[in-house]
């Protein structure tokens, strides 16, 4: 089998631990001979020390689906928001000092201040935060919006321009703009070809809505959580408690000895 799984709330608490128990079972399984694959929506800068934990050796992605990687970080795929896209979602906004934004590119952020007290986080895990300028030419991984309520006048001005990008709203906090062909699924279809696994033989965890499009694609799906998305839930076809309560850890004792 080739097993995918998503990182925060899937594998990781909700204060950001990897359990020994759940990294021990991804382990065995992978000693057992399954392959062992993450998709995850962070850059790679805070996506690395759980890779490093889980000795993850086969193909992954950062940033949704819109980058994977070799086993040794290097570059396979890359899917991008062009320069042109990325002008169109941003600029509009820039005069709105109430409405923040990142443009990510890699382990990089482009933002409104690189100084605000949000952007702490980003700082402490290392990446450079820049500041957003309308000309500048950026190819980027997504742009995310911090949209304080405002996720439908976005999304609307966003299906009039660019229709065919793919978005995640995440309650009334986040909104993600990503590019086609930069999800999940069609990353995990990528890994599983280049691992020459059947989609039967796939199995996928997840919680998120940006993990609906892998759940959908994968042969057998595993919702995580109770706080797991409903459509995430809706694609799957069994559902474990939250990495607290050891669900995953479990399902591999029980299916990938």
């Amino acid at each position: 089998m080739l097993l995918a799984f998503d990182l925060d709330k899937t594998l990781v608490t909700d204060d950001f631990r990897l359990p020994a128990e759940t990294a021990d079972a991804v382990m065995a399984a992978r000693a057992a001979g399954h392959h062992v694959t993450v998709l995850t929506g962070r850059p790679l800068i805070a996506a690395r020390e759980y890779l490093e934990i889980l000795a993850v050796d086969r193909p992954h992605a950062v940033n949704h689906g819109s980058t994977i990687l070799a086993a040794d970080g290097s570059l396979l795929v890359r899917r991008h928001l062009q320069p042109a896209e990325v002008a169109t979602i941003i600029d509009g906004y820039l005069d709105d000092v109430e409405l923040e934004f990142s443009c990510v590119v890699g382990d990089c952020m482009y933002v409104r201040d690189p100084e605000h007290v949000r952007w702490q986080y980003a700082h402490g895990q290392g990446r450079t935060v820049s500041r957003y300028a309308r000309g500048l030419t950026l190819d980027a991984d997504k742009v995310v919006f911090h949209a304080n309520g405002r996720h439908p006048e976005i999304e609307r001005a966003l299906v009039e321009s660019l229709p065919h990008l793919v978005r995640y709203a995440w309650g009334d906090d986040w909104l993600e703009i990503v590019p086609q062909g930069g999800d999940k699924g069609s990353a995990l279809a990528h890994i599983a070809g280049l691992l020459g696994v059947e989609r039967e033989d796939v199995v996928a965890f997840g919680d998120g809505l940006n993990d609906v499009s892998m759940l959908r694609w994968a042969g057998h799906s595993v919702a995580v959580g109770d706080d797991v998305h409903p459509d995430a839930l809706a694609a799957s076809d069994e559902h474990v408690p939250a990495p607290e309560l050891g669900g995953v850890a479990a399902w591999l004792a029980a299916n990938a000895g």
